[in-house]
């Protein structure tokens, strides 16, 4: 899957998310995902306004479903979780800090759902233990750098070795062109945040897609895709002309 993240990128603006949801559907991605973060966190960053309502929440996964998509949550409030799901999310995703935080951990299990644990600042001796207890999972591999040189792509086979996991990438790199590199480690998904056509600053910012160009990414990666093959070589007819 292709998920585009809308994060917290809306600001607290209903107008905002709807908007961005709109112009998503009509893009070539298959799921989008919100951010919730604690309470706590919007008394500490009130520039990027406050939470969207339940309500809201509601009625973004009714339209993302009438139109053919997935939704899922970033979801660190565990208050949140039992909401969620009776609202029909489709999949859950942990934030990076989130991968200790036992409580949301279970009540995300409970769900029964797809989880997609983020492992931005995690260890593989912590990685590898979270894939021996839960249950219906995928990883993220992803760094909390926007250096190129953090991207650190050879973790996808490694992790994919070492946890018997589906292992998906989650772009945080500034150089949007990792996301075409990532395509040669085979990710089971692809995360990357997306903002409005505008130019103000998002908490998800420099890493993020704009949205309209989106389609130009997706439709890239899935082409380059076909270069990957099998890795058998067989005789074939010269085709150079």
């Amino acid at each position: 899957m292709f998920i585009a993240e809308i994060g917290l990128n809306h600001k607290g603006s209903t107008t905002k998310a709807f908007k961005m949801l709109k112009e998503l559907i009509s893009t070539d991605i298959d799921a989008i995902t919100f951010q919730i973060p604690k309470p706590l966190f919007y008394e500490k960053t009130k520039e990027w306004g406050g939470p969207l309502s339940r309500d809201f929440y509601k009625d973004a996964i009714d339209f993302v479903h009438k139109n053919n998509k997935l939704i899922g949550f970033a979801v660190q409030d565990k208050d949140m979780v039992s909401f969620l799901n009776l609202a029909g999310a489709d999949f859950y995703k942990t934030l990076s800090t989130s991968i200790v935080y036992d409580a949301l951990l279970n009540e995300l299990q409970k769900t029964k759902k797809l989880i997609f644990v983020s492992t931005g600042i995690s260890s593989e001796s912590q990685i590898v233990k979270i894939s021996k207890k839960l249950k219906n999972i995928k990883f993220i591999h992803t760094q909390l750098s926007q250096k190129l040189e953090d991207s650190n792509l050879r973790a996808i086979n490694r992790l994919r070795k070492v946890t018997k996991k589906e292992i998906a990438f989650g772009l945080h790199c500034v150089n949007h062109q990792v996301l075409y590199l990532s395509v040669a480690f085979e990710p089971s998904d692809v995360f990357f945040y997306v903002k409005d056509n505008s130019n103000e600053k998002f908490p998800d910012d420099e890493h993020a897609i704009m949205i309209h160009n989106v389609n130009t990414v997706v439709n890239i990666m899935k082409k380059l895709k076909k270069a990957i093959g099998n890795g058998i070589k067989k005789n074939i007819k010269n085709k150079i002309t």
